[in-house]
């Protein structure tokens, strides 16, 4: 072999080399943001389960049971009382009204993956013309705030997401 194939070989393993560890960082960074994709989906999907369970619940702990708030706003919980209504109220399960979610924390890992995610959970009192606007005084109209993270794995450096969400849920009576 002469010294111009020699060089000539040397050049072109070179080539192949960088071409292989360009070919190989696209397939890390194609990995990554499947990834990231994915962890949407499941946060996603934890906010939207926790957001249902809180839709099947009454509007609030005296609507549960009567009619009276129909014609009374004052007789619903007070904005500064909004939460579980005692320390008995420790787990979702025993949740009875849509703003016992008030200052939940969660923290599960999703089946199937070794991810985990943590939720936290706000509900206020809101202007019935623009929702987006917290009342401080009591309402027909409230909304929950969800706000999920991952927070295993660790994310190397790199910037985790917050996902947040909010459902609004308003009392009507229809005769």
């Amino acid at each position: 072999m002469s010294t111009g194939q020699t060089m000539l070989t040397l050049a072109a393993l070179m080539f192949l080399s960088t071409i292989l560890l360009n070919f190989y960082g696209l397939l890390a960074d194609t990995g990554d943001d499947i990834a990231t994709g994915q962890d949407g989906i499941l946060a996603t999907t934890f906010a939207t389960s926790y957001m249902e369970l809180a839709n099947g619940l009454s509007f609030d702990e005296v609507t549960d049971t009567s009619d009276i708030a129909i014609q009374n706003v004052g007789a619903l919980t007070p904005v500064g009382s909004l939460g579980p209504e005692s320390a008995a109220e420790d787990s979702i399960h025993k949740f009875n009204d849509f703003d016992d979610f008030k200052g939940f924390q969660t923290e599960k890992e999703i089946g199937g993956t070794s991810r985990r995610f943590r939720a936290t959970f706000d509900v206020n009192y809101v202007n019935p013309s623009n929702v987006t606007i917290n009342s401080s005084s009591r309402t027909y109209v409230k909304r929950l705030d969800v706000k999920i993270w991952r927070t295993f794995p660790a994310a190397n450096g790199a910037r985790l997401d917050t996902l947040t969400m909010s459902q609004v849920m308003g009392y009507f009576h229809f005769d």
